[in-house]
């Protein structure tokens, strides 16, 4: 008895072999003392901290995409217990507020028919009044939003996302969790989550904790399953393409697979026993969502024609993949164990999406889907878009990680002009540094890089396998790889608004950098000013300082249906009949302002963007020193 005592309070005092025998069973008698002096509540506490949360998820009509949740709590000694949903899903940082969908929540005692009252709190909590009793408490959710971050289920499959479908207790999400699925007949269950080993027969799961229930979404229904395994890991690519696709599912799992083994060769290893991409085919979209063991991904379904279609599959698996490090077991402090109710703000998005946009790219180099001729071109394109947003250097790229949740995914009318995303310039930046890393090392007879810093970032894990930065961390391991001291690259770059120095770093690495002007009678001489946001935008999103549109007196939001009285659909359109007329046209623009129909006289100017390529020197003029450090960081030495 006292031995099992001892076992709750931490190690048992006889493995401690500084302790005297004499001295051990006078413990072990203290031990008993307790045990008989102890209030029984406070075992009977301990019991109900260890108590397995036990939930029950079940989908009886698909058609009405409801799912049907019961959570049940053998101890529950308060006379009122509270629960909540979760108002936002860790690696989306938005407040979704998934309390909106959940419908019916009633609480039944464990031993019947018996219903206890439930108050609603707030928009996410709940209050039952179970009278110190255990209860079944039993709701549902309407899922209806095909996203990576929501639940979507209809009549042939289901994504399910467990941030907005399983209530929790407050304070006690370190508690294990068994979860039993049952899904409509003949529908299969993929996802990371563990078997439970002492139930066979149906689908029953494991999670230690309700972090990891949240962060292993499930995919229910047929679907297309490819395995392989790298380094000891199991992996398995379920790809649902319910109104049917293009894609060679097959070759999707092949180039995944020279993904891994190219991370795994970067970082040493992986960090896994098992692994799950979780694919889906649909008009909808929508990118991916990083996992610790898993990740969720949605592309349109006709996009593998041609090599570009997966070529974007390449770039999503590879990203989301990496974050199995960058940002899942290598993070900011804030980003685990979560407060579900409110955000975690983080000054590190830069470096947990933007340097995983930059190692997705190097793994694509080293797994040879990604040719050094294809790089150079992509980054040049990048370099030129980036260039064209007015507010790139507004505001520190530090600051607008903080104010993702209120800025990036609820942009305000002027956000083009006073935002950037922490995933472009994010990655720019980590290109400049990982460049910077190279140059400054190899001055030095050393060898720097990014991919040195995160495996000297990795080598920090605790034994949960978990390495917990700062930004001073992410600046040591910096100045580490470059052989000095770098703070002031990122006093610069990421908490400075400072122009970053990407096509000075590639002519010193030795490439061949031009930025020329687009030349006369070129549409890209042409300038207005005015952009309409991505595709077929008809608003004003942003207007340059000192432009031509600035000058005419134009306002964001104005929409342009006319240039020199022919009509035009969208901004993209307007500028390209500005374009037709030359640089420094005087021309008549008609646009909506509101509801009011005005005029306005707009006379086009020069670009003043230049237009950027970055290429291999040619061999006779090359620098042998240079060419060396561009062969490791092109990969072609692989």
């Amino acid at each position: 008895m006292a031995a099992a005592f001892c076992r709750r309070l931490g190690p048992p005092v006889a493995a401690l072999p500084f302790v005297s025998r004499r001295l051990r069973c006078l413990l072990y008698a203290c031990a008993v003392l307790l045990i008989l002096v102890l209030p029984s509540t406070a075992a009977a506490e301990r019991r109900s901290s260890d108590e397995a949360l036990r939930y029950r998820l079940s989908i009886p009509e698909p058609t009405t995409r409801y799912v049907e949740i019961e959570l049940a709590l053998t101890e529950a000694r308060s006379r009122a217990t509270e629960l909540a949903i979760p108002a936002w899903t860790p690696g989306s940082y938005l407040i979704r507020d998934f309390g909106r969908h959940v419908y019916e929540v009633e609480a039944l005692a464990l031993d019947g028919d018996e219903r206890f009252p439930v108050e609603r709190v707030d928009k996410q909590r709940w209050r039952v009044g179970n009278e110190g009793r255990g209860f079944r408490l039993r709701y549902r959710v309407f899922a209806d939003e095909l996203s990576v971050r929501t639940s979507y289920v209809d009549d042939r499959f289901a994504l399910l996302n467990g941030a907005s479908l399983f209530m929790y207790l407050p304070g006690a999400t370190a508690r294990p969790v068994e979860l039993e699925l049952l899904p409509p007949a003949d529908w299969p269950v993929h996802t990371a989550l563990d078997r439970d080993p002492s139930r066979s027969g149906g689908q029953h799961f494991v999670a230690p904790n309700y972090d990891e229930l949240v962060d292993s979404p499930l995919l229910l229904g047929e679907a297309e399953v490819e395995r392989f395994t790298v380094a000891g890991v199991d992996f398995e690519l379920v790809f649902v393409a319910s109104s049917g696709s293009n894609a060679d599912i097959a070759r999707i799992a092949g180039d995944a697979e020279r993904i891994v083994r190219a991370m795994a060769r970067t970082l040493n290893g992986l960090p896994l026993t098992h692994y799950s991409f979780l694919l889906i085919a649909d008009a909808a979209g929508g990118g991916g969502l990083e996992h610790h063991d898993s990740t969720a991904m949605i592309l349109r379904p006709w996009i593998f024609a041609d090599d570009s279609g997966y070529a974007r599959a390449q770039r999503l698996i590879a990203h989301e993949f990496f974050h199995i490090w960058n940002v899942k077991r290598i993070r900011d402090g804030v980003l685990g164990p979560f407060d579900y109710g409110r955000e975690a703000y983080t000054d590190l998005l830069w470096f947990h999406e933007g340097f995983t946009e930059t190692m997705e790219t190097r793994a694509l180099l080293r797994a040879g889907l990604l040719s050094p001729r294809a790089y150079l071109e992509q980054l040049a394109n990048s370099w030129n878009r980036y260039r064209r947003r007015p507010g790139r250097n507004h505001t520190a790229i530090a600051e607008l990680s903080r104010d993702a949740w209120i800025k990036a995914y609820k942009p305000a009318a002027n956000h083009f002009e006073t935002n950037v995303s922490y995933y472009e310039k994010g990655d720019l930046i980590g290109v400049c540094l990982d460049l910077e890393l190279r140059l400054r090392a190899q001055a030095r007879n050393g060898q720097g890089s990014l991919a040195g810093l995160f495996r000297r970032l990795w080598a920090t894990r605790d034994a949960r396998d978990v390495a917990v930065v700062s930004f001073d961390d992410i600046v040591a391991a910096a100045s580490a790889e470059a052989g000095e001291d770098m703070r002031w690259f990122f006093e610069r770059y990421v908490l400075g608004t400072e122009e970053l120095p990407l096509p000075e770093l590639l002519r010193r690495a030795g490439f061949e950098v031009r930025g020329e002007p687009a030349r006369a009678g070129e549409a890209e001489q042409v300038w207005s000013g005015m952009s309409g946001g991505a595709g077929h935008g008809t608003k004003l999103t942003a207007i340059a300082a000192d432009s031509p549109a600035a000058k005419a007196g134009l306002m964001l939001g104005d929409e342009p249906i006319a240039v020199a009285g022919t009509r035009v659909r969208s901004v993209a359109e307007a500028n390209a009949r500005l374009a037709d007329l030359g640089v420094g046209q005087r021309s008549e623009l008609s646009l909506f302002r509101r509801e009011r129909l005005i005029t306005r006289e707009l006379t086009t100017a020069a670009s003043p963007h230049l237009r950027w390529s970055f290429a291999e020197p040619e061999a006779e003029v090359d620098d042998l020193e240079l060419a060396e450090l561009r062969e490791l960081w092109l990969l072609r030495h692989l």
